[in-house]
C-alpha cells in the first residue's frame, strides 16, 4: 500500500479528504500533530513554531536559520511516522516535505472559491469579503512560503501526482479514486521500499543534527543516506586543523541509524 499525501489551500476539503482515507484504508491519520512532535523534540511551544514556520522571507528572501530548524524537525517527525509505509498525511506542505520519497501518492485539491467561502461562513461566521481576503491572504502566504523553502511554485501540478478539481468530483469520489490507486500492484510495501523509507527517516535525522548543532547549523549542509551510509554535501570553510569535516563527520556518525560519513563539501578559504 501507500502513504497519501494530500495538499490543499485553506477551507478546500483536504481534512474532509484525509477522514475518509483513513477510515476506508484503515490507516493512521496525521495532520497538525507533526508539529506538536516536532515543537516537542525542540523544547519550544507549538504556536512558536507555526508562527516561526509562516513568518515572511527575510530582507534576501531567504529563511532564517530558526526556520529552517523549525522546518527539519516537522520532516523529521513526519518521516518517523511514515517509515513503516501505510499513512494519510494531510499537514504543512506535505508533497514537499515527501518529495522524492518511495511509495508516495501526493494529490492536491483545487476548490472553488464560492465553496471556501461559504465553508468560513459557516465555520467562522466572517461576511463574505472578510473571508475571501482571509483566503487569498493565507494562499499567498503559503506560496511566499514553498518558493524561499524549496525554490517551488505551489501551483505547479507536476509538483503533484494528481490534481482534482472538487468542482467536477465530491470528496467521496476522489477517495474513492485514490482507494482503488493505493490498491494496485505498484503500492506494495516490499522489502526494498521499506529500507528506503527507511533512509529517508535516518536522513531526515542527520539533517536535523546538523542544523541543531552549533557548529554547523550556519553552514550549507545537506545529507543523503543510503543503507547506513550517510553522505553529507554542501558548502563549508577549510580549516588546517580539519575540524569542521571532524565536527560534520562526528554529528553524522551520533545518529541512530548511520554506520558510515562520507564528506562530498565544497571547501572554500574563509580567509582569503
Amino acid at each position: 500500500m501507500a502513504i497519501l499525501s494530500v495538499c490543499r489551500g485553506t477551507k478546500s476539503g483536504g481534512k474532509a479528504l484525509a477522514e475518509c482515507l483513513a477510515q476506508r484504508l484503515g490507516y493512521p491519520i496525521l495532520g497538525r500533530e507533526v508539529a506538536q512532535d516536532a515543537a516537542a523534540q525542540l523544547g519550544v511551544p507549538v504556536k512558536d513554531l507555526q508562527e516561526k514556520m509562516e513568518e515572511k522571507p527575510g530582507i534576501f528572501g531567504r529563511a532564517s536559520l530558526l526556520t529552517r530548524l523549525y522546518m527539519a524537525a516537522v520532516r523529521n517527525a513526519l518521516a518517523e511516522a511514515a517509515v513503516d509505509g501505510n499513512l494519510v498525511y494531510h499537514g504543512v506542505a506535505g508533497g514537499l516535505l515527501l518529495k522524492d520519497v518511495p511509495g508516495v501518492i501526493c494529490v492536491r485539491l483545487l476548490a472553488p472559491l464560492d465553496l471556501r467561502v461559504q465553508s468560513l461562513l459557516d465555520s467562522e461566521g466572517m461576511d463574505r469579503a472578510s473571508a475571501e481576503a482571509y483566503i487569498r491572504d493565507v494562499d499567498d502566504a503559503r506560496a511566499r512560503w514553498v518558493r524561499v523553502m524549496y525554490g517551488e511554485d505551489i501551483a505547479d501540478p507536476t509538483l503533484y501526482d494528481m490534481v482534482v478539481n472538487l468542482e467536477k468530483f465530491s470528496i467521496p469520489e476522489v477517495c474513492e479514486v485514490l482507494c482503488r490507486t493505493v490498491a494496485q500492484p505498484e503500492f506494495v510495501l516490499t522489502p526494498e521500499r521499506l529500507a528506503d523509507l527507511n533512509d529517508f527517516k535516518v536522513e531526515c535525522r542527520v539533517r536535523l543534527a546538523l542544523l541543531e548543532d552549533l557548529g554547523t547549523q550556519t553552514l550549507e549542509l545537506d545529507a543523503r543516506v543510503r543503507r547506513g551510509i550517510a553522505v553529507v554535501t554542501g558548502k563549508a570553510p577549510i580549516m588546517k586543523t580539519g575540524e569542521v569535516g571532524n565536527r560534520i563527520a562526528e554529528i553524522g556518525r551520533s545518529v541512530d541509524g548511520v554506520q558510515e560519513v562520507r564528506l562530498d563539501i565544497e571547501w572554500f578559504d574563509p580567509y582569503p
